[in-house]
């Protein structure tokens, strides 16, 4: 019988967990681990080297503060104390000591004295630094060493204490002095106490009009509007709304002039989410197309330290860091131009943190690393995994068997990848067969101007290779193991025989 032949293109439509497995499109994927989707191909990420050491067991929190002269620091929590980790290498003395934990919320803010950060972690008095100095807060009104969360709203500074539905602001850019309390216990339907507070920004500017976002551990968000709480005139109660139970203390992150919420029912933008009932919150989420995998992970590991949302512009991701342990993290991962999502293992992130433009991570060995630098783990590989979805190659009711899979590649280094045929959306173990070579030269109908070897490390890998599989759908998977090359993946071809009418 005459074979036959389909191109497809890389799953650039990332991690799919929504869509059953014979409805998936075809850039989709079952499984893309370490594999980052761009707009035209499926990269590994890169990977992560040491930075800061000398530290012993968590780091729990990095904190970030940039000076009037925009010189950016960073200061890692371990052991109850504060390190200055700006630099590289074996950390100093510690700048703070004697803390009951090492899980500060931070936010900076600008006075007539200078820049200052300013952390609390709900057990001991808040401390702030100025660039050259660490002092304890000082704030009347609420009891400072219950003070867990904090945020800059309309140049005043909004405090909360531990398990409490009373919010407490400053004056008009003050670090200290007296605090006013304002509380939403007539508001909050549902009781609870205030998780976080963030600031919606609807004009994608900062202005009259942003939102003050009160969020409750029992899903409420109480939103108001205007500058000053204590006048009536300027002032006022936008709406509450239920948007889903928020996971962890650092449950929402600004992105662009929208709040983004780590929620029971998936990661939520307000501007999308409180338009919506909870039970269409699937539908708006960031993670619709994961929202399984996100459910099953806050059912699992929803009480555990370490959810965090993170965005690193400089490498176009929206990370959501996961625990799957005390010891073990997975980051979910969305390209910030696409939405497309993917999954990345073996970065044991605590926490996350930037200085300047780069990234940072807290690890479980007193270690802080830089992310995105290099294309290994520390010196380890870096082990991905990709499952395109299940074709029936536009015959549904006809039996193929396979006999080709050519898995075409752009890589400054031999991908290393093993490919393996899975027929019937069946997922079989991986067993892998051989790997593919580089073309020798950059030639028509194989490499493209600027992906070939004119002038650039990167060649294209390309090598038909044997399969074994008969089915009605197919569906390859590649697998690779990395401390050099960063493939890409660029495109699938196939070869099959097609049988008879079913």
């Amino acid at each position: 019988m005459k074979s036959k032949s389909k191109a497809f293109p890389p799953p650039i439509g990332g991690w799919d967990t929504r869509q059953a497995l014979a409805d998936m499109p075809i850039e989709n994927a079952v499984i893309l681990d370490n594999l980052f989707p761009s707009t035209d191909k499926v990269t590994v990420r890169r990977g992560y080297t040491s930075f800061a050491t000398g530290m012993s067991g968590n780091v729990e929190s990095l904190l970030e503060y940039t000076g009037v002269d925009g010189v950016a620091e960073l200061f890692a929590a371990n052991g109850g104390s504060i390190y200055d980790v700006s630099g590289s290498g074996a950390v100093g003395a510690a700048v703070v000591t004697g803390a009951s934990n090492n899980r500060w919320q931070q936010v900076q803010i600008g006075t007539g004295a200078g820049q200052f950060l300013f952390i609390c972690n709900g057990a001991d008095t808040p401390r702030t630094y100025n660039g050259s100095t660490w002092a304890n807060a000082t704030i009347t009104g609420p009891t400072q060493a219950n003070l867990i969360w904090a945020n800059l709203h309309q140049r005043r500074l909004w405090v909360g204490e531990v398990n409490s539905l009373t919010a407490h602001y400053g004056a008009v850019n003050a670090i200290g002095g007296a605090f006013t309390a304002f509380s939403l216990a007539g508001v909050a339907r549902k009781g609870g106490y205030i998780v976080a507070m963030g600031t919606w920004t609807r004009d994608n500017g900062d202005g009259m009009d942003d939102a003050a976002v009160f969020l409750t551990s029992e899903g409420e968000a109480i939103v108001y509007q205007g500058t000053d709480p204590a006048s009536a005139s300027t002032w006022s109660l936008v709406g509450r709304f239920e948007i889903g139970r928020p996971i962890g203390r650092r449950c929402l992150i600004k992105a662009g002039g929208d709040i983004v919420v780590m929620t029971q029912d998936g990661f939520i933008p307000l501007s999308a989410g409180l338009q919506r009932d909870t039970s269409q919150a699937e539908i708006v989420a960031l993670s619709s197309q994961i929202n399984k995998a996100v459910n099953d992970a806050v059912r699992e590991f929803g009480t555990l330290y370490g959810w965090q949302p993170f965005i690193y512009p400089r490498g176009t991701q929206f990370i959501f860091n996961i625990p799957q342990s005390t010891t073990a993290f997975n980051q979910f991962v969305f390209n910030t131009i696409t939405g497309a999502p993917c999954r990345f293992t073996g970065i044991n992130a605590i926490c996350w943190g930037m200085k300047g433009d780069e990234a940072y991570f807290g690890g479980t060995d007193g270690k802080v690393y830089k992310y995105d630098d290099g294309n290994s783990d520390g010196g380890s590989n870096i082990n991905w995994d990709g499952l395109q979805a299940f074709s029936y190659f536009g015959s549904p009711n006809k039996k193929k068997s396979f006999k080709l899979v050519e898995t075409i590649f752009q890589s400054d280094g031999n991908p290393s990848a093993a490919i393996e045929m899975n027929v019937d959306f069946q997922i079989k173990t991986f067993q892998g067969v051989t790997v593919e070579s580089a073309t020798s030269a950059a030639r028509w109908g194989i490499s493209k101007w600027g992906i070939g070897t004119w002038g650039s490390a990167d060649q294209i890998y390309r090598g038909w290779r044997g399969v074994r599989g008969v089915g009605r759908s197919a569906a390859v998977r590649i697998r690779g193991s990395t401390t050099s090359a960063r493939p890409s993946w660029i495109a699938t071809n196939y070869t099959y025989v097609e049988g008879g009418q079913l």
